[in-house]
C-alpha cells in the first residue's frame, strides 16, 4: 500500500516565489560587487629556470710575450707547454724565422682542445711578420708566413728648430731613423753638428705604412727643406734610368758632393781649425790642423768621400789612426779612433759615408772625441771652409722627366692645407712592401 504525502511535504507557491526573489537578490549583489569591485588579477605563474651547466670550452688558448733574456722555447716552457711540443713549434718555424733573433715584446699564441691536443700556433715580431703553424687535412704540418695587407700613405712633417733636430721631430711624435734619414738627405749642404740655429724650419714629404692603424716604416723621403736665415736648401728624391736615385733641386742640381760636411752625425764641436791654440795636455800652443768632434765611444765614423785608405794604425798622439787618400790630392785623417771597422785595411777601397772606423780616446786625448783632418797636396785645410765640388746635375733632355715624376709630390705639398697631412697612395700586401 502505497503512502501518501500530506500537503505539508509539498512547498506552497508562496513560499517558491520568495525563495526565487531571494535567490535574485544575491545574486544582484554578487554582480554588482563583481562590476565595481573586481577581483585583482591572477598572477602568472613564472617558469623556474634551472642553470645549466656551461659548457666545456671547445679549445685553450695560451698567449704569452717574450722577455728580456728570453728564447722562445724557454717563453713556452714557462706557460707549461711540454717540452715536446716545444721542439716541434721551433723545428717548423726554424726554416721561416731566426730564432736566434727574437726580441723582447715578441708574441705567440698556442691554441689547444680542451684535452691538451694541438690545434694551431702564432707568432708575431712586427706587425707585418706573423707567422702561422697548422695542421693539415693530412695530418701535416704547415707553416706558413701570413700576408699583410699594409696601406701606404704620402705624410708631410715639418716643424722648427726650437733645441735640436732630434727634440723637434720628437714633438711631432717622429722616431730618431726619420731625422737620420732627413739628416742624410742634407749631408753635402749642412753640418747638423754647428750650422742649425733656433728658428729654423724644416718641412719633408715621407712615405709611411701602416696595417690598420699601426704605423710599422718609414719609406723613402721624396721631397725634404730646410730653411734657415740665410738659405733655403730643398732635395726632390728622383730615379733616373740610368743609374740609382738621388736627390736634386727643383732646378735639376744634385745634393751630392764630393765631401760630406762632417764625417760624424749629430755630435759638437769642441775644437775648430787653429794654426795657434792652447794644446789640452802638453800645453804650449801649438797649431791645430784639425776639428775635434765630440761624441760617445763607438760612434760610427764615416768616409767623407770615395777613397783608398793610405794608413790605419797607431800613429803616436793620435792613436788609433785612419789615413784615406781621394781624387786630385786630397788626403783626410780620423785619429783617436777606439778601433777600425771590419775590412779596414791598407790599399782598401773605400766609399763615401761608409763607416771606416769608431770614436774613442786613444793617444794623447783628454776624453772620447774624433780628430779630423784634410789635406790637399800636403797641405793641411779647413774643412768646415772648404769648398766641394758638386756631383753633376741633371742634363736638359733629363728635365722633363724629372718634372714630370716629382710634380704630383711637389703639387700636393704645395696646394693642399695645412691642416691635412696624410694621403693615401696605395693598398699593399706585407710580400709587396718586402720587395720594394
Amino acid at each position: 500500500m502505497i503512502a501518501e504525502k500530506s500537503n505539508r511535504d509539498i512547498p506552497s507557491s508562496k513560499k517558491i516565489r520568495s525563495s526565487l526573489i531571494l535567490l535574485a537578490v544575491l545574486l544582484g549583489v554578487v554582480f554588482v560587487f563583481i562590476k565595481f569591485y573586481p577581483l585583482p588579477p591572477l598572477e602568472k605563474t613564472q617558469p623556474v629556470k634551472t642553470q645549466e651547466a656551461p659548457p666545456l670550452p671547445r679549445e685553450r688558448v695560451i698567449a704569452g710575450k717574450i722577455v728580456k733574456r728570453d728564447t722562445l722555447s724557454s717563453a713556452l716552457r714557462s706557460q707549461n707547454i711540454s717540452a715536446e711540443l716545444v721542439e716541434f713549434i721551433c723545428r717548423q718555424l726554424k726554416p721561416l724565422v731566426n730564432l736566434r733573433r727574437v726580441k723582447p715584446g715578441d708574441t705567440f699564441e698556442v691554441r689547444l682542445t680542451a684535452e691538451g691536443k694541438f690545434l694551431g700556433f702564432s707568432f708575431q715580431s712586427s706587425p707585418i711578420d706573423v707567422y702561422q703553424l697548422s695542421i693539415g687535412p693530412s695530418g701535416e704540418w704547415v707553416a706558413k708566413k701570413l700576408d699583410i695587407p699594409v696601406e701606404k700613405y704620402w705624410a708631410r712633417v715639418s716643424g722648427e728648430i726650437t733645441g735640436s733636430l732630434f727634440e723637434a721631430m720628437d714633438k711631432l711624435g717622429e722616431q730618431d731613423q726619420l731625422v737620420l734619414d732627413f739628416a742624410e738627405i742634407f749631408a753635402w749642404e749642412i753640418d747638423f753638428n754647428t750650422e742649425p740655429q733656433l728658428g729654423d724650419r724644416f718641412q719633408m714629404v715621407v712615405e709611411k705604412y701602416y696595417t690598420g692603424n699601426t704605423f710599422f716604416k718609414y719609406g723613402r723621403i721624396l721631397y725634404g727643406e730646410y730653411q734657415s736665415a740665410s738659405k733655403k736648401i730643398q732635395g726632390i728624391y728622383h730615379k733616373t734610368s740610368a743609374g740609382p736615385g738621388d736627390y736634386y733641386t727643383p732646378q735639376g742640381h744634385s745634393l751630392r758632393k764630393g765631401f760630406l760636411r762632417s764625417p760624424l752625425q749629430f755630435t759638437r764641436i769642441t775644437s775648430g781649425y787653429s794654426k795657434s791654440r792652447k794644446h789640452p795636455i802638453l800645453g804650449g800652443y801649438r797649431p791645430h790642423y784639425g776639428i775635434d768632434y765630440a761624441a760617445p765611444t763607438g760612434t760610427p765614423v764615416l768616409a767623407i768621400a770615395d777613397g783608398t785608405v793610405a794608413a790605419c794604425g797607431w800613429k803616436g798622439g793620435y792613436g788609433k789612426q785612419v789615413t784615406l787618400k781621394h781624387v786630385k790630392g786630397y788626403q783626410s785623417m780620423y785619429g783617436h779612433l777606439s778601433r777600425f771597422a771590419p775590412g779596414i785595411r791598407i790599399g782598401k777601397s773605400v766609399y763615401q759615408k761608409q763607416q771606416i772606423g769608431y770614436v774613442g780616446s786613444t793617444g794623447l786625448s783628454t776624453g772620447p772625441h774624433l780628430d779630423f783632418r784634410l789635406l790637399k797636396n800636403g797641405v793641411f785645410r779647413n774643412p768646415l771652409k772648404e769648398i766641394s765640388p758638386r756631383a753633376s746635375s741633371l742634363k736638359k733632355d733629363q728635365m722633363n722627366r724629372f718634372v714630370e715624376t716629382t710634380n704630383p709630390v711637389v703639387r700636393w705639398l704645395q696646394e693642399t692645407p695645412p691642416a691635412i697631412n696624410y694621403r693615401k697612395v696605395a693598398s699593399l700586401t706585407s710580400k709587396e712592401v718586402e720587395k720594394q
